[in-house]
């Protein structure tokens, strides 16, 4: 057999949306650590731009640890040289419906004074086959709700070679 044919397709923005109702909530607890995030084409570019502009220049992705029954967390940011994470903009985290499709999700909330757009994104993370996870940015505002989700990766920054 072809080894190629072996190795499954890169993810796209649509495929991810379209893997997300297939996809299960994650153990709380197997997403406490450091989580590196990653963005698929066309926002490889785009989203960390983006997210530069709204406060979270260099995003590298999020910290969780338990607190009792929920996560609580910080969104990581890289360092000017890349040596060195620092923490930014506080999440918790816990296992609720999904506002896309009603099924369990960990959804991650900001707080309702957080700085504006983050009192308004709830970020959903469901569990891959691959073992990564698939998040899911939510914008809970008029019209971008409508939107739906945009998608980002995160794996176990643990498990990096």
């Amino acid at each position: 057999m072809n080894p190629l044919a072996q190795q499954s397709e890169p993810a796209t923005l649509l495929s991810l949306r379209r893997e997300w109702p297939g996809l299960a909530a994650p153990d709380l607890d197997d997403l406490v650590g450091d989580l590196e995030a990653s963005f698929v084409a066309p926002l490889r570019r785009v989203a960390p731009a983006g997210l530069g502009l709204i406060g979270l220049p260099r995003w590298f992705g999020k910290r969780f640890h338990r607190e009792g029954d929920h996560l609580a967390g910080m969104n990581l940011l890289r360092s000017e040289d890349e040596d060195a994470l620092a923490e930014t903009l506080p999440m918790t985290a816990r296992v609720e419906p999904s506002l896309l499709d009603g099924r369990p999700a960990v959804a991650v909330s900001y707080a309702p004074d957080a700085p504006v757009p983050w009192r308004w994104v709830r970020d959903e993370i469901r569990l891959r086959p691959d073992g990564s996870y698939l998040g899911m940015t939510l914008v809970q505002r008029p019209v971008l709700r409508m939107l739906g989700g945009t998608p980002f990766l995160l794996r176990s920054a643990a498990s990096r070679g």
